[in-house]
């Protein structure tokens, strides 16, 4: 699928800062120094978003507490990947009615990649008359008009609109804590897992330049961050929409040149896409952990290609063995998926063995068409 990789203007970032300083003006007229709420749901894409968004908060003027009852200024970020995490949301914004009837004037805002679904912004729009401000993970580089707006105008704000390209750099950033940092390398997927939401709530896969991303860890190393963990859906396909040669092997070379105590780390890497030059540049760098989070999904070759995995369990193990090759004291750690849509007993005991394929199920009744 195309799409139009779109980067955000220096200029409107800069715009987004001058609203960030109405607002402070607004805001903190009295005197009083207002609090903000970030509530963070989901992956470490999701922690690292949510650390934009105190950014600009900071900028604002807020100070912060995890108290809905203190809170001037309620975000929730929000996650599409699991029905619990979903649930959870809906209780907890429906809780802070209680909240908002103790603050009148409290601004709630819902963000994040459940809201980037349509059925789900619908639901917000009518049965949470509470909340003020939605916005998806496309939108948040101009979280300050939308605030803005929700504050000043009569009408709740809905920005959700599907705007997959977008790229936003210098964003200011509130990090939670000073020895561990999350340093986003790019953003969405382009791997449509048949299980997976990602690709069409986070868009198609748009790379950092390598520059912005080293920039980035640099100052991170000089403020005196000891473990840094690179971020993307698949950060192994990092830098095939630049276009400039440099891979994801590449940039970790780049960002180890950079001197200093720490350590980096990296996830989440997609089986299909690891590569020997990959194992080769973590062995050789002097400060990439001998670690790797290589999610397998399934050990059954039938299921994987349900899965649209793209790998088989034999190229999965293959890859294992290389990176120990080159990492004897690797850790690795994985994802694995019990009980996919359709997958007996009989094809989870299975796992690679060709026979394991064209058996029939141990309960052939109950095994689904796609299977």
């Amino acid at each position: 699928m195309s799409y139009e990789r779109k980067e955000i203007a220096p200029e409107e970032i800069a715009r987004q800062e001058e609203i960030c300083r109405r607002i402070f003006d607004r805001i903190t007229a009295d005197g009083q120094r207002p609090l903000a709420m970030v509530d963070t749901y989901g992956c470490q894409q999701n922690e690292a978003d949510s650390e934009k968004l105190r950014g600009y908060l900071r900028e604002m003027g807020c100070g912060f507490t995890q108290d809905e009852f203190q809170a001037d200024i309620i975000v929730i970020n929000t996650c599409a990947v699991r029905e619990h995490a979903e649930m959870r949301v809906f209780g907890n914004v429906g809780a802070l009615n209680h909240s908002k009837k103790a603050r009148p004037g409290q601004i709630i805002a819902v963000c994040g990649c459940m809201v980037q679904q349509p059925h789900i912004a619908e639901k917000i729009k009518k049965s949470y008359p509470i909340v003020d401000l939605v916005f998806g993970p496309h939108e948040l580089w101009r979280f300050p008009e939308l605030l803005e707006k929700a504050m000043t105008g009569k009408k709740r704000v809905f920005a959700t609109e599907k705007s997959d390209g977008n790229l936003a750099e210098g964003i200011p950033q509130q990090r939670d804590g000073s020895v561990k940092a999350w340093l986003s390398i790019m953003y969405g997927c382009n791997n449509f897992c048949t299980y997976c939401i990602v690709p069409y709530v986070r868009g198609r896969e748009r790379s950092r330049k390598p520059e912005d991303v080293v920039r980035e860890a640099r100052e991170l190393i000089a403020a005196g961050y000891k473990d840094i963990t690179l971020l993307g859906q698949n950060v192994n396909s990092y830098g095939k929409d630049l276009g400039l040669g440099v891979d994801f092997a590449d940039l970790i070379r780049m960002v180890d040149a950079i001197d200093g105590d720490y350590v980096l780390r990296f996830m989440t890497s997609h089986p299909k896409d690891a590569s020997e030059k990959l194992f080769k540049a973590m062995a050789e760098s002097r400060h990439c952990a001998h670690q790797l989070h290589l999610p397998v999904q399934s050990g059954n070759d039938r299921v994987l290609k349900v899965m649209n995995r793209s790998y088989t369990r034999q190229k999965y193990l293959d890859q294992v063995a290389l990176a120990r090759q080159y990492m004897p004291d690797l850790v690795l750690t994985t994802d694995i998926i019990v009980g996919f849509p359709g997958e007996t007993l009989h094809l989870f005991q299975a796992g690679g063995d060709p026979r394991g394929l064209h058996a029939g199920p141990l309960y052939p009744r109950r095994q689904a068409a796609a299977l």
